[in-house]
């Protein structure tokens, strides 16, 4: 097997403070906000690269620079925190290669992707999806406490943190063979990303590399400079030199472009979301303006089905003065064969009606069907409904009943029952609200939105490029740059040459 091309090496630091870690995710906070920023720039700009890809055949080299810089800050925050736990030296905040860091990552120059592997990469990926998910804790553990349900992550790294960290309080010693599995598990999870993102076309192995070091199985390839300074036999000297990287110049202006574009993005979705739901809301609509629910089934060995605790505000403005908005339809047909009736009332006449009377109060609904609760009191039949004067609005019918009712200020309750007031009440339930023509503002929505996120975009491309520009390094040249020697415990086995990135 020759290597692959995406290096993920790191070395543990000698002495790990026992107690660190309890508190390293407060100290990660910067960290992860500005993660946060980078990973939205990530996804923005790998989509963009997608495209490049497809359309041209070739991946953007700022582009390339920007993804494997927010990859190599990544893995250093993830190395520091709570996926390694391999070092207590605080990660630098660049998306620079950072030499004499203990966590490292270098992916190599690669040959022009297939146009084609944009369309399928995340297929075919799919299997180390699973697999890497099972690994990093896709199953949780739950345990209740009362009413409270508590979901752990219950998965390799997770379990694997929890045994390092309790070894560190306790024995001030990390397993070694606990520490390669969690960095093996690591680098895989990172050669998955690399692959999703086209920053290398080559499939990853299914094979968990575990240790410091990349296993570097082709014995003819070139050589690396290993962990200890031990100089490589095939790399001149130099060659890590040869191209100078662009580090002159402020970010300031990337940095402010890529956080804008971030901004921004979050609302242009939000509208574009927005705009879209209305236009398919409003789709619904009928030609007298009626949007009408599915079929809600009800069913009730009691003498009333209720909805309660309908509270209707300003409704008489929208009523008063649009004359397309404010009706309520309400459509009900008996399951049993009997008369049924259908009526609006205030809450308090409702309650004094059916006082003392065991009813069933809509609670919810579960697909189609009503869930109820019950309230307390004689199962019995009720006066029949049709002959109170409290009604807002009513309807009586053999078969089929439908109510239409202007909306009011107030707290209202829907009654449904037998015409006779008799107990077993069974029907098919469609309400109807009419509601204005919404498609000049869910239009303009969306419109606002798809441009909101255009402009995002170009922010994000015009910040990401030009940090890539300047933190990425420069092009790889045609032999893989030498590792600086770090400091640390010698290895406990071989290092085979060709192995740093």
């Amino acid at each position: 097997m020759n290597r692959y091309s995406l290096r993920v090496e790191a070395h543990r630091d000698e002495q790990l403070s026992r107690w660190l870690w309890l508190v390293k995710w407060l100290l990660l906070i910067p960290h992860y906000l500005v993660l946060v920023v980078l990973w939205i720039g990530f996804v923005v700009l790998t989509l963009v690269a997608y495209l490049a890809v497809l359309f041209t055949g070739r991946y953007p080299h700022a582009i390339r620079a920007y993804d494997v810089g927010v990859l190599r800050w990544s893995w250093r925050v993830n190395y520091y925190g709570y996926q390694a736990l391999g070092t207590d030296r605080y990660p630098p905040f660049t998306l620079a290669d950072v030499e004499d860091y203990p966590a490292r990552l270098h992916i190599d120059e690669p040959s022009r992707p297939p146009r084609w592997l944009p369309l399928v990469a995340w297929l075919f990926a799919l299997p180390h999806i699973l697999i890497v998910g099972a690994l990093t804790g896709a199953a949780t553990w739950q345990f209740e406490s009362g009413d409270t349900r508590t979901s752990v992550p219950l998965g390799v790294v997770s379990v694997g943190i929890a045994i390092a960290a309790l070894s560190l309080l306790f024995t001030g010693r990390y397993p070694r063979g606990l520490y390669d599995l969690l960095l093996g598990v690591a680098r895989w999870n990172l050669r998955v990303t690399a692959y999703l993102a086209l920053l290398t076309p080559r499939y990853p192995p299914f094979r968990l590399d575990q240790g410091e070091r990349e296993p570097d199985d082709d014995p003819t390839g070139p050589q690396r400079a290993p962990f200890d300074g031990t100089p490589a036999a095939d790399v001149p000297a130099g060659a890590a030199s040869s191209v100078p990287a662009r580090t002159g110049g402020s970010v300031a202006g990337p940095v402010t472009a890529l956080v804008a574009g971030v901004i921004l993005l979050l609302p242009g979705i939000g509208l574009t979301a927005g705009g879209g739901a209305l236009l398919a809301f409003n789709g619904h609509r009928d030609s007298a303006g009626y949007v009408t629910s599915s079929v809600v089934h009800t069913s009730t060995t009691t003498a009333v089905v209720t909805a309660e605790g309908i509270t209707i505000q300003g409704g008489d403005l929208w009523a008063r003065n649009l004359t397309d908005v404010g009706g309520v339809r309400i459509t009900v047909q008996s399951t049993t064969g009997k008369p049924v009736f259908i009526g609006v009332a205030r809450q308090s006449a409702v309650d004094a009606w059916t006082a003392g009377t065991a009813h069933d109060r809509i609670t919810g609904i579960s697909g189609s069907v009503a869930n109820y609760q019950r309230d307390n009191g004689t199962l019995r039949p009720v006066a029949a409904p049709a002959e109170q004067d409290f009604w807002l609005a009513s309807a009586t019918g053999s078969g089929t009943a439908t109510l239409d009712w202007r909306v009011t200020n107030g707290d209202f309750t829907v009654v449904l029952a037998n015409a006779d007031g008799s107990a077993g009440v069974a029907a098919d339930v469609r309400a109807s609200a009419q509601i204005p023509d919404l498609s000049a503002i869910g239009g303009g929505l969306l419109a606002g939105g798809i441009g909101l996120i255009l402009l995002a975009i170009g922010f994000v491309i015009i910040g990401g490029t030009g940090l890539g520009r300047r933190h990425g390094g420069p092009r790889t040249p045609a032999g893989p740059p030498p590792v600086q020697p770090l400091s640390g415990p010698p290895l406990e086995h071989a290092v085979p040459a060709g192995t740093a990135s």
